[in-house]
């Protein structure tokens, strides 16, 4: 598309300087109209909104060039303007410029080879000039957007019911929110600028621990607020990114975001009562009724049945009746005392009122056990179990039983996924590719490996959450309580170690966890 020419308004009442001007911009290309005097060059800008430039002499009838300079301002016109003056009334050029006019150009012999020149000069010079208005325009809507975005910030930091504590890389404070000054019975004004080293006493001080030095992860901590309420801190480092460099983020300070955590403390104890209130109280009768139902079919075995008439086919479809609705009861209540010690673990765990015996155990004493507790469910299934345990493998500090009880459970999960195969337990050295959090201190790895089922990849962050079982719900019987892989992961990780599962569907699934052996000497 072609770039249209630009327009050019010469004013004159000289018809020869009108013609000579025109003939000379006409030959560099441009588009030239023309005006006698200053009211008509007026009427002629207010209807052609074209025209890019005005090029008039000072002296006219009607209305001379300064009076026109004045109107094209008053209308709002921001054409430039370049007058054209004679030798001797360089002082009336100067007036034009103070007018408004954007250059002048004098009518002597040269005016061929300055006219072009001082047309170029005026259009660049006004092309700037619109640039530069442009730029404080953007500029100033970018101000505008900024500040309203700060004001908006400023006002969610200062209502935000949750405190909030910013410091720079010197670890001095930049920011400090009301809510934190109300947690900590503090006027947090007074807080800015101060270095986090310089706070050394009262609940702020565990705060400032964190905050002192680069952060490479976050951390959290549990704080105490004002009035003898509980917080929970969380800690991060603020990196500025530097993308365009490629040079590593720029750490430039931390952030801490302190929450009131007093009510769900409260909430979350008294949810633990109620468990092992609950659970104490359902236990007690369902041990009786079990109790009980073993002696009646204990009875009904050895003194009742016999004395039934026998090859007597209804009588034997009574008892065998009798005896699958007995074992239901049993299994049943079986399943749902499995349940309420679950349930109480569980809650112990999270309440941090389990008793934990550490003691150096090898690793392989461990998982024998735990294939010898479960040798005969894996024979009446025809499972074969595999043995895969290296070599030479050091003692790990940890409380044996529960150990014993996560490969357990892991074993009892492959077995009841697994209609054909075999499950495989294997145990080695951890490297640091193999965990996922990328543990970098020396551990032992065990993988309870199965032919079953498999698991989604959708499921699989799923299975450690309390009460999730994978699988249709709706159309499969629940295989278990939903609470057997929670309670592995707060055992594995109270020992410092972490579990994950690798899954295919179809192909089986590979539970692993590891537990380190750095924070207890077991030599």
């Amino acid at each position: 598309m072609a770039i249209p020419a630009i327009k050019i308004l010469i004013v004159d009442d000289d018809i020869f300087v009108r013609e000579m001007l025109s003939s000379i911009l006409e030959g560099s290309g441009y588009t030239i109209v023309t005006a006698e005097n200053g009211l008509e060059a007026l009427e002629k800008c207010i209807a052609d909104s074209t025209i890019d430039l005005i090029v008039s002499d000072v002296n006219m009838p009607e209305m001379d060039g300064i009076q026109l300079i004045k109107e094209i301002r008053r209308q709002g016109l921001d054409v430039p303007i370049i007058m054209v003056t004679g030798v001797s009334s360089i002082s009336v050029a100067v007036d034009a410029l103070s007018s408004g006019a954007i250059d002048y150009v004098l009518k002597d012999e040269g005016i061929e080879e300055t006219i072009n020149i001082t047309v170029k000069r005026a259009l660049a010079k006004h092309q700037l000039k619109l640039q530069n208005l442009q730029l404080i325009a953007d500029l100033a809507a970018k101000t505008t957007e900024q500040e309203d975005t700060l004001s908006y910030l400023t006002a969610i930091i200062n209502n935000m019911p949750d405190g909030l504590l910013v410091t720079n890389a010197q670890a001095r404070i930049t920011l400090a929110n009301p809510a934190l000054g109300r947690m900590f019975g503090v006027n947090e004004a007074g807080l800015l600028n101060m270095n986090c080293q310089e706070v050394s006493s009262g609940n702020l001080a565990p705060l400032f621990d964190m905050i002192c030095s680069q952060l490479d992860h976050p951390v959290s901590v549990q704080v105490e607020l004002e009035g003898g309420r509980t917080g929970s801190a969380v800690a991060a480092a603020i990196s500025k990114k530097q993308t365009s460099s490629g040079r590593p983020d720029e750490f430039i300070g931390n952030l801490v975001i302190v929450r009131d955590v007093t009510s769900e403390k409260e909430i979350e104890r008294m949810k633990d009562d109620f468990l092992s209130t609950v659970s104490h109280e359902l236990r007690t009768p369902l041990t009786s009724v079990l109790g009980f139902t073993k002696v009646i079919r204990k009875k009904l075995e050895d003194v009742v049945f016999p004395q039934l008439r026998q090859n007597d086919v209804k009588t034997e479809r009574t008892v065998q009746q009798i005896n699958e609705n007995i074992g239901i009861i049993i299994s049943e209540g079986e399943r749902l005392t499995t349940l309420i010690n679950d349930v109480l673990d569980l809650s112990k765990m999270e309440a941090g009122k389990i008793e934990w015996k550490r003691e150096c155990t090898p690793i392989p004493e461990i998982l024998e056990q735990a294939i010898a507790a479960t040798t005969s469910l894996f024979e009446t299934k025809g499972i074969a179990i595999v043995n895969n345990i290296a070599e030479g493998l050091p003692s790990v500090s940890c409380d044996r039983d529960r150990i014993v009880q996560v490969v357990i459970n892991l074993l009892s999960n492959a077995l009841k996924f697994t209609d054909s195969g075999s499950v495989t337990v294997t145990a080695r050295a951890a490297s640091d590719s193999d965990s996922p959090g990328g543990s970098v201190q020396p551990s032992v790895m065990v993988s309870i490996v199965d032919t079953g089922i498999g698991i989604a990849e959708k499921d699989q962050q799923n299975v450690f959450e309390k009460f999730k079982q994978v699988g249709d719900t709706l159309t499969d019987r629940p295989k278990g309580t939903g609470l057997g892989l929670p309670i592995c992961k707060q055992i594995v990780e109270h020992h410092g170690g972490e579990i994950w599962v690798k899954s295919c569907p179809g192909k089986g699934s590979r539970f692993s966890f590891i537990l380190p052996l750095s924070s207890v000497d077991c030599a």
